[in-house]
């Protein structure tokens, strides 16, 4: 079982998105926007990270951004979702992008792809 981080500010998102994570057979923590998603990632470190691209505070790109430049999380998988397309997530650095809305087989088989290496450990 993989522990997986939602950030999205929009609430029914992110339950909508835990609920099918945990019949999938997941854990799942929740931030409602990046700053909070750091917070989360140093005292609870998920196996993957699914992140919004637009969220106050702080985004999902910059989220993206600053895992990535730090040692110590920048091998954790990180989906950018948006339903902006995926230019606004140009140059983040993350694993891969889906569009907002998405299919649900389709989110399912990107964490499936991201999640195969960490649960083979």
């Amino acid at each position: 079982m993989a522990t997986i981080l939602i950030v999205d500010d929009e609430s029914p998102v992110r339950h909508f998105l835990a609920l099918l994570l945990a019949e999938a057979g997941h854990a799942t923590l929740q931030a409602i926007n990046g700053r909070e998603a750091l917070c989360v990632v140093q005292t609870q470190p998920p196996d993957l990270i699914i992140t919004d691209v637009m969220m106050p505070i702080m985004g999902g790109v910059q989220l993206t951004r600053t895992l990535k430049a730090r040692e110590s999380t920048r091998r954790i998988p990180v989906i950018l979702m948006s339903a902006a397309g995926p230019r606004v997530a140009d140059g983040a650095g993350a694993d891969a992008f889906i569009d907002k809305p998405f299919a649900l087989d389709d989110m399912e088989a990107l964490v499936r792809h991201w999640l195969s290496p960490a649960e083979a450990d």
